[in-house]
């Protein structure tokens, strides 16, 4: 599913790892560990194609999709908390804006034979691909989500601006989740949540079938999902099969 080979990056001069090697398999729940400055966060940039390596290759299928969980979140106003949880998939947000589009053109009286033909093709197939990824039941996850996250429905309709940095980032955590991936890349996701909110987010994480790959300091939370470790350190990457536990012994 994600084949990583060979991987070297270096900073400054400085390398953070070299010939890296590992697979992540499909549903596989996979923890990242290593000091401070290691390169974790690297290895996610590197993962998600915002960095480039030095050496090595990162291979996944073409239809495969990543979605990145990190500690900075972006800018977020002007909508509605669920809004911003439903177009936090940036391609699903753009395949409902053409299907707006299209439709208005279809109810034109004016259009001619041949160009409605066209609209309704065009119609058909960016209604197609919005379906592939999920944009039709979007709604309902986003909502699920952000309830288990600790937002209450009668929250949903409030506007993201009104909520503080530590609140942002569960929504950015629902973003994340809301979008099916076939595979999340979860930096220290734990942050800002209580402890109802980290349970629900476990229990989440193990019903999820897609993979992922995260880091958290709270190690009692990655013993109970991951069931393989990726350490990097002393400029390796190391592959250890079992939780966090296996990988301390």
């Amino acid at each position: 599913m994600l084949t990583i080979s060979q991987l070297t990056k270096s900073y400054g001069g400085q390398e953070l790892f070299s010939q890296g090697n590992f697979f992540i398999g499909p549903g596989e729940k996979v923890g990242l560990v290593g000091p401070n400055g290691a390169g974790k966060t690297s290895l996610f940039r590197l993962i998600m194609k915002e960095e480039r390596p030095d050496q090595g290759s990162i291979q996944a299928p073409d239809s495969f999709k990543i979605a990145y969980f990190s500690q900075s979140v972006g800018e977020m106003k002007g909508e509605s908390v669920l809004d911003t949880v439903i177009h936090g998939n940036k391609a699903l947000k753009k395949l409902k804006e053409r299907l707006s589009i299209l439709e208005q053109k279809c109810s034109d009286p004016n259009l001619d034979p041949d160009e409605m033909e066209k609209v309704l093709n065009e119609m058909g197939d960016v209604q197609t691909q919005f379906e592939q990824l999920g944009g039709y039941d979007i709604e309902f996850r986003a909502q699920e989500i952000l309830t288990g996250l600790g937002i209450s429905p009668d929250l949903h309709s409030a506007p993201i601006d009104s909520f503080s940095g530590g609140w942002k980032m569960r929504v950015a955590l629902a973003q994340v989740l809301a979008q099916n991936p076939d595979l999340v890349l979860l930096d220290e996701p734990t942050n800002y949540l209580d402890l109802e909110s980290i349970l629900l987010l476990e229990e989440w994480i193990k019903n999820f079938k897609g993979a992922i790959f995260m880091t958290s300091h709270d190690r009692h939370f990655m013993n109970g999902i991951v069931k393989k470790i990726i350490e990097v350190n002393h400029k390796k990457v190391t592959v250890f099969s079992g939780n966090y536990d296996f990988y301390e012994k």
